[in-house]
């Protein structure tokens, strides 16, 4: 997927892939809808434990741009079911752009809203 950016609204969680879907800093609630969702390109970032703990899943992040039309479906799901808007777009693809506001989810479109 080749998109051009817009200067993203919020601070991105360090691990996103560059590109223009991101998840927002500190947003995330580790819902597990958008890694179920979406496995291909979401992931969770683990926290490692010191003591004698399991390492936790701290926050998500897009672990790979959405690269075939199926992924770009399946992320759009995410962005759509994020009940929380963690996920963003900054991107300026007409189509997805398109997409997103039909879904319900100006908002949550970088290029489309003023912060």
């Amino acid at each position: 997927m080749i998109d051009k950016t817009v200067r993203p609204l919020y601070e991105r969680e360090p691990e996103n892939a560059p590109g223009p879907f991101y998840v927002v800093k500190d947003v995330c609630i580790t819902c597990s809808l958008p890694v179920e969702t979406a496995p291909e390109n979401i992931k969770y970032h683990e926290r490692s434990c010191e003591a004698q703990c399991e390492a936790r899943a701290d926050h998500c992040f897009v672990s790979r741009q959405p690269g075939t039309p199926e992924e770009i479906d399946r992320i759009i799901e995410v962005v759509a079911g994020s009940c929380i808007a963690a996920y963003r777009y900054c991107g300026t693809d007409a189509e997805i752009l398109r997409r997103l506001v039909e879904a319900g989810c100006k908002q949550q479109c970088d290029a489309l809203v003023q912060k």
